[in-house]
């Protein structure tokens, strides 16, 4: 353990700048010289002990600090970086223990002889003669240079935005250090192959596949990487040559440039208030891909009638259905249409949803619910990129939601967006510009259409230069695409700000027409 006698005895010490070792010239300049290579900690980035470990490893591992070289005293340390000097202590003691410092009896703590490359860091900034073109390679378009807002985003309408202000911090630790225990490391921190963590598999069957309406075994059930992995792994599977591929008009994105990317053939549905119409493209598809909770993007709600009619054609035609559950999590807690996989009685319906949209994207689990075949293809499928999401997080949600944490996040999180949700409606029916605003119940968005002379992907940027972040509508449709639509969300925005960032909107919007 280092102790408060590190100091090196007089001024025989070796110091250095940009590598180069130098006699040393006094205590003053040797602190200069640490300050210079040491970022200061700043309060505002977290633990001091961290930022200190960080800044000596970065050095170290950068060679800007040679091996061999003598470490200051822990006084002189926390002089230099303004620290508490136990702070100093501790953050020595963890280099140390890691092995980037190592002491020696009577001679003080040195930095470590580590195995590099001679010569390997001074090659990294070696300029390359030519970039390789791997735009022509790829036959891949160059991106058009991204538009950089002119300030921070203070009114942030976009959808599936994080908001730390509601996060279940202190729960979600709990679990987290629940998950750590030696006997749960050693579960989950094996190899599983292809395998889901059986406890959050258990935990979807009792707990949140039943608030869908979905009854499911163990086998039916595929952990993955958000709900993004389980589109990506459903695409693969049956995007084959020959087949006809549904999928709404406007809709997801993503889900149009997968299928593009597959031998199957597209077809694009018509969607009205309640969402896609049972239409005639709707009746050459041997697959059909939508959002019948909240239809992206004019969160319209398919009807149980239209549901029950889907399913008929479906049977009648042998058409595989791919139920999306896009924004049906959080506001319509408790209170969802059966979905239709609950109304499936021949398995062909294939359910794919998200546990983390609610609660933190970043931590990207999401679930397909599918006969037992058709998971054990998407198995097959996820083992050739990744094998299983990471144990620790799968582990950590199992006990997020077995412990009531996840419903009760639920029913928290629902009332903040319902309030935001209602004070972002009042605001939209204020507008001076003409315009027609769609929002079904339980949905946390607006579909807005505004006068045909606004170019809503121009309007975006504007708006982002000034700090709104809104969704333009081209971005839900294909190359024809409308260009005078906007979806406007309440994910993370504060409710006193909704009014303040709507009148901006409302501003750009005349201004452009």
């Amino acid at each position: 353990m280092v102790r408060s006698s590190l100091s090196p005895p007089g001024n025989q010490r070796d110091s250095w700048a940009g590598g180069m070792k130098t006699r040393a010239r006094g205590q003053s300049d040797a602190n200069m010289v640490w300050e210079h290579l040491l970022a200061r900690p700043d309060p505002a980035r977290g633990a001091i002990t961290v930022q200190v470990i960080e800044s000596f490893v970065d050095a170290i591992v950068s060679r800007q600090i040679p091996a061999g070289v003598r470490v200051p005293s822990t006084r002189a340390m926390a002089a230099t970086l303004g620290i508490g000097r136990n702070t100093a202590i501790a953050a020595i003691n963890s280099l140390v223990e890691q092995g980037y410092l190592v002491v020696k009896d009577r001679s003080g703590v040195f930095v470590a002889q580590f195995g590099f490359e001679a010569g390997a860091t001074e090659r990294r900034n070696e300029p390359r003669e030519t970039d390789y073109d791997w735009h022509r390679r790829l036959g891949l378009e160059r991106p058009a240079p991204r538009s950089q807002p002119l300030a921070p985003p203070s009114y942030n309408f976009r959808y599936g935005q994080f908001d730390p202000s509601t996060f279940p911090t202190s729960h979600w630790r709990q679990c987290e250090r629940s998950a750590l225990g030696l006997t749960q490391i050693a579960d989950w921190g094996r190899d599983m192959v292809d395998m889901d963590d059986a406890g959050l598999i258990e935990s979807l069957r009792r707990h949140v596949l039943p608030n869908h309406g979905i009854w499911a075994e163990a086998n039916e059930i595929l952990i993955t990487l958000g709900g993004q992995e389980g589109r990506y792994l459903v695409a693969r599977l049956l995007g084959q040559a020959g087949t006809t591929v549904g999928l709404e008009r406007p809709g997801l994105p993503d889900m149009e440039q997968l299928i593009r990317s597959t031998a199957a053939k597209r077809v694009h549905l018509p969607v009205d208030q309640n969402g896609a119409v049972l239409s005639v493209e709707l009746r050459q598809c041997d697959v059909i891909f939508i959002t019948p909770g909240h239809q992206c993007p004019t969160t319209a709600v398919m009807p149980v009638e239209r549901r029950q009619a889907l399913l008929d054609i479906a049977r009648r035609r042998d058409t595989i259905v791919v139920e999306d559950t896009y924004d049906t999590e959080v506001l319509s807690h408790g209170r969802m249409t059966p979905s239709l996989k609950s109304l499936d009685r021949e398995g062909r319906v294939i359910h794919i949803g998200s546990l983390s949209k609610a609660v933190a994207p970043g931590l990207r689990t999401g679930f397909v619910v599918a006969s037992p075949p058709v998971i054990e293809a998407l198995r097959a499928i996820r083992r050739l990129i990744h094998r299983h999401p990471p144990g620790n997080i799968q582990r950590t949600l199992a006990m997020f939601i077995d412990r009531g944490y996840y419903h009760s996040y639920l029913r928290k999180v629902s009332g903040i967006l319902q309030r935001r949700r209602e004070v972002l409606s009042a605001a939209l029916g204020e507008l001076k510009t003409p315009a027609r605003i769609v929002g079904s119940e339980g949905a946390s968005t607006f579909w807005v259409e505004v006068p045909a002379s606004v170019d809503t992907a121009a309007l975006s940027a504007v708006l982002e230069s000034e700090g709104v972040l809104v969704d333009p509508g081209s971005r839900f449709f294909t190359d024809d695409a409308p260009r005078n639509y906007l979806r406007i969300a309440v994910s993370q925005i504060h409710e006193s700000q909704i009014g303040k960032g709507v009148r901006r909107i409302d501003a750009a919007i005349r201004a452009a027409a």
